[in-house]
């Protein structure tokens, strides 16, 4: 009895520790933002693009990039919950950003004013109201 029960504590040992390392990468832009939320997208916010890396860690490291086109209450809310202020300092695009990730000159761009930041940028086109999010957590 006793050796029965090692073996299922090791088999569900087994089946926590593997299911807990495997790495996630998509560039489904649906995938993207529920993984980058953790919920749907909600109806006033259109995805355009999206590309999303988890690292199979237990840190949960992600790099994120998501084009879409929020609703102006979606975004504000957005920049107002998470304290993103307006950057106007020098920021390098990454080298391994997606070819859709270019906002345009008409853009806003939020972000770098944390002491935990680690470059991500949340911009806004002022004419077409498209926005794209760069985030990294390493």
């Amino acid at each position: 009895m006793r050796d029965m029960k090692i073996k299922i504590l090791i088999s569900i040992l087994t089946i926590l520790t593997l299911s807990s390392c495997s790495e996630i990468n998509t560039t489904n832009s649906t995938e993207t933002y529920q993984y980058w939320s953790g919920t749907n997208a909600p109806s006033d916010l259109e995805l355009l693009n999206g590309q999303f890396w988890q690292s199979s860690h237990w840190t949960r490291e992600i790099i994120v990039y998501l084009k879409f086109k929020p609703s102006d209450k979606w975004w504000n809310e957005f920049i107002q919950q998470n304290k993103i202020s307006v950057d106007k300092g020098d920021w390098i695009m990454p080298s391994d950003a997606p070819t859709w990730f270019n906002p345009s000159e008409n853009s806003i761009r939020f972000g770098g004013n944390s002491d935990f930041d680690q470059d991500s940028r949340y911009f806004k086109d002022t004419l077409t109201g498209v926005c794209y999010i760069y985030e990294i957590h390493l």
